[in-house]
């Protein structure tokens, strides 16, 4: 799993954030979280995180100024900044320095689920790994765990819910999905659902708000945003392209 690591000034935000974000899920485990940032400089450099979620207003040093001194020790690490007062400068500033993505507070999970779709996809491609994909070398039960996505995958499913149904932990699912495909639970739901709503467009004459559901949104607005993240342009401009 990727380690992640929090920085802000609020006790309380950080642990709303580590208690209610799906980090397993995602292929993510938050190492650790501090309110202090020159405490939190000293233990990202032990800690070595893949990613850092850090405020941008805080009392002492500024997101701006902390992103800096985390590049400046040669820590190799992708920055997501949280911020509820960010300007159009702030968030300007932030890129310039190779800021992976900016967050609004309070932060919307539908918001981070697509960051962290992004970080887990961008991740896997900087630190890849030789697949295994024979299935005669898979456990069984993850293979027909696989077999299960392939036809619920419009549902909400989470490690939980499948390490109860096929007896296998949390944690060792995350394995297994990054062993034998270098990605994560929801990255591969994502797959098969952008899979099935190009079907659908070719083969249907369904509406894309009801191709979104047939997918498992039932917000068309973010299945517009996360079907744009997978093809780079939005269902009805790929829609058109097919006609």
């Amino acid at each position: 799993m990727y380690k992640v690591f929090l920085v802000d000034d609020d006790e309380l935000i950080l642990k709303e954030i580590v208690n209610t974000v799906p980090w397993m899920d995602n292929g993510f485990e938050v190492v650790g979280f501090e309110s202090n940032t020159n405490k939190a400089i000293q233990i990202i450099q032990e800690l070595q995180p893949d990613v850092i979620f850090t405020d941008l207003k805080m009392p002492t040093v500024d997101g701006h100024s902390f992103m800096k001194c985390i590049k400046e020790k040669g820590i190799q690490v992708e920055v997501i900044m949280l911020s509820a007062y960010g300007t159009f400068e702030d968030a300007c500033t932030f890129f310039k320095q190779d800021g992976f993505d900016y967050l609004l507070k309070p932060i919307q999970l539908e918001e981070v689920q697509l960051v962290l779709e992004k970080l887990a996809n961008k991740l896997a491609k900087k630190y890849p790994i030789v697949k295994e994909t024979e299935n005669k070398k898979m456990n069984e039960s993850f293979i027909q765990m696989l077999d299960y996505l392939k036809i619920h995958f419009m549902e909400k499913i989470t490690l939980e819910r499948l390490g109860k149904q096929f007896a296998l932990s949390p944690g060792y699912i995350c394995n297994l999905f990054s062993k034998y495909y270098n990605t994560t639970l929801t990255c591969y739901i994502t797959d098969l659902r952008m899979e099935n709503a190009v079907k659908l467009m070719k083969e249907s004459n369904y509406q894309l708000k009801k191709i979104a559901v047939e997918c498992g949104y039932k917000d068309y607005y973010y299945f517009s945003k996360v079907f744009k993240v997978h093809f780079e342009m939005t269902p009805s401009q790929y829609q058109n392209e097919l006609s």
